[in-house]
């Protein structure tokens, strides 16, 4: 959510920095860094994107969680071999409300990617597609321009809470290892999840929590996101552009190869450029985009003017100001999903991230067929219970009657008001949603992840009688477990199906999420306990290829034969 042309104006005062070990050249040494996470989620992302094979279908192009999560620690161990000390891996845990519009901008953007996907992507002949990635680190240090096909996908809408989560509970020592074995080497002695105490979820935008830990420890912020050279970052702190970075040399050799990338040093840029502070700068430029360097530096030495430029100054720094830390937060919001922080922290601190109108979930485009319903329709009775459990657990003052979900409506995105329900309702739904589990369990006679999660998401979607879309039936449903695909080759039939069974899953994530913060007002939450063997996001939303991995042709037969006889 950068300044316009921040980064084109001050890229030609970076200077090339050397991050940890490597040869004596003279150039200076970064030793430390914080880590913008999203920023580096996103960066990942576009990396493996960009080296995937243009001949695989549309549903197989995203990254998976999985693959991202792999690609981001390898760049992690990639920085850690060469001497590189990591000292946070900031989350945004919730956006102000300045930035809801920009928030909003960027869903239609991925809603205009969707139908440009939609009308422009060709499906292969062949009834294949493609397996996981085999993630070559090198591939994550070169940059490639990213293939004409592509430059229409919306993003994996899972991706940074799936990362956020594995540093927390996946990537333990000996799982790095396994996984990693020449890569991890250099770990020996370190904690079982050497990133979890430093990956942190903020109370506010990941890029204020980077600015501070900066300023009080001198390490270099490691983002794409150039407004991070607006804050204060002290004396010694700066900025290294994530797409500036490179690995000079063979990857695998530890001795010889060095990372390098482009440093925005604030303090250096002042002296270069004449100026008190790169603050005023920004704000010059945001207000005149259209402005050159020269004239922005006019502007900026002759400084402020009357008292109504002084104010919007003031506005425009507020942003950059990090916000006074509220007391009593318990230690499981570290744990949440972010889209769930945000939505907590809208109770939290409503001064900062929530308007008396009501509670906003972001909940992004899925990967579906944008000429159907939303696939978010369905987990929406699920959500709503969810958010219904928080909002009792306010106290009366800071109760809301409803939640906006913002989601895609036919070729527009919406508010969907979600009316939040009481006490007896809530105790009813709750009891109505374990005893549907209980028979889920009882009708499929299996407790196996994922394919228990599959198969309970699509009872849910032919349980659904609120539209009328016509389901597959059981020959195109049996194949589309065993297959990924229902009739010979994949159609975005299936991609729908697919981001359907990914909106209920989520669902149940942020249901049992709020469950366990929300333990204090019913015990009968209790009741909802089977949600805690959820699996981990990377295999709740995985691939259709693991999909069919946990599908033989047999228990695919089996498992819709089951589904159909119960729900149909």
């Amino acid at each position: 959510m950068g300044i316009t042309y921040l980064t084109k104006h001050l890229l030609p005062y970076a200077d090339t920095v050397k991050l940890g070990h490597g040869k004596a050249d003279g150039l200076p040494r970064i030793r430390s860094i914080v880590i913008d996470g999203p920023s580096l989620v996103y960066h990942v992302y576009y990396r493996l994107l960009a080296w995937t094979d243009t001949s695989i279908d549309v549903l197989d192009i995203q990254p998976t969680c999985d693959e991202v999560s792999r690609g981001f620690v390898s760049f992690l161990l990639g920085l850690g071999q060469r001497g590189v000390e990591i000292t946070n891996i900031c989350f945004d845990g919730a956006l102000p409300m300045v930035k809801r519009d920009i928030r909003l901008a960027r869903i239609e953007k991925s809603r205009q990617r969707l139908e440009l996907c939609r009308r422009r992507s060709h499906f292969s002949s062949q009834s294949e597609y493609r397996t996981e990635t085999v993630i070559q680190p090198a591939q994550l240090w070169q940059s490639r321009h990213l293939p004409a096909r592509w430059r229409n996908m919306p993003e994996n809408i899972f991706m940074v809470s799936a990362v956020f989560e594995d540093l927390q509970h996946r990537w333990n020592h000996e799982r790095i290892l396994r996984d990693f074995q020449q890569n991890a080497r250099f770990l020996t002695g370190t904690s079982e999840f050497p990133w979890a105490a430093m990956t942190t979820m903020t109370q506010g935008e990941a890029d204020l929590e980077c600015a501070r830990v900066s300023r009080l420890t001198g390490s270099a912020v490691l983002t794409d996101d150039s407004d991070l050279v607006v804050h204060d970052l002290g004396p010694h702190g700066a900025v290294i552009m994530l797409n500036s970075m490179q690995l000079l040399d063979d990857p695998e050799n530890l001795i010889d190869s060095e990372i390098r990338g482009l440093r925005l040093h604030p303090k250096q840029i002042c002296r270069q450029l004449g100026i008190e502070n790169i603050q005023l700068f920004a704000y010059n430029l945001k207000q005149n985009p259209r402005l050159g360097v020269p004239e922005l530096l006019r502007r900026t030495k002759e400084g402020l003017g009357a008292g109504e430029i002084s104010i919007s100054y003031d506005t425009f720094l507020e942003e950059y100001q990090h916000p006074t830390p509220e007391l009593g937060i318990s230690a499981n919001h570290q744990s949440l999903d972010p889209r769930v922080s945000e939505l907590v922290w809208q109770y939290q601190r409503p001064d900062l991230y929530c308007d008396a109108e009501a509670p906003h979930m972001y909940l992004g485009i899925l990967h579906e067929d944008p000429s159907r319903r939303c696939a978010w329709e369905q987990g929406r009775a699920l959500r709503a219970l969810a958010y219904s459990l928080l909002g009792l657990s306010q106290l009366a003052a800071r109760r809301l009657p409803v939640v906006n979900e913002f989601v895609r409506r036919g070729g527009r995105i919406v508010a969907e008001h979600i009316t939040l329900a009481g006490a007896t309702t809530i105790s009813s739904d709750m009891t109505t949603l374990r005893n549907r589990l209980d028979q889920a369990q009882l009708v499929f006679e299996t407790d196996v992840q994922p394919s228990f999660w599959i198969l309970f998401a699509l009872s849910e979607i032919y349980r659904d009688n609120s539209s009328n879309t016509t389901n597959p039936s059981a020959v195109q449903l049996q194949r589309f477990l065993w297959c990924g695909f229902m009739g010979k080759t994949t159609e975005w039939a299936d991609i729908h199906l697919m981001a359907q069974i990914q909106a209920v899953l989520y669902s149940l994530r942020v249901l049992w999420q709020l469950v366990l913060i929300t333990t204090d007002i019913d015990t009968s939450a209790l009741r909802l306990s089977t949600l805690a063997e959820l699996p981990p996001l990377y295999i709740l939303v995985g691939s259709r290829h693991a999909m069919t991995r946990a599908f033989s042709e047999e228990l695919a037969r089996q498992s819709v034969q089951k589904l159909f006889r119960a729900y149909n």
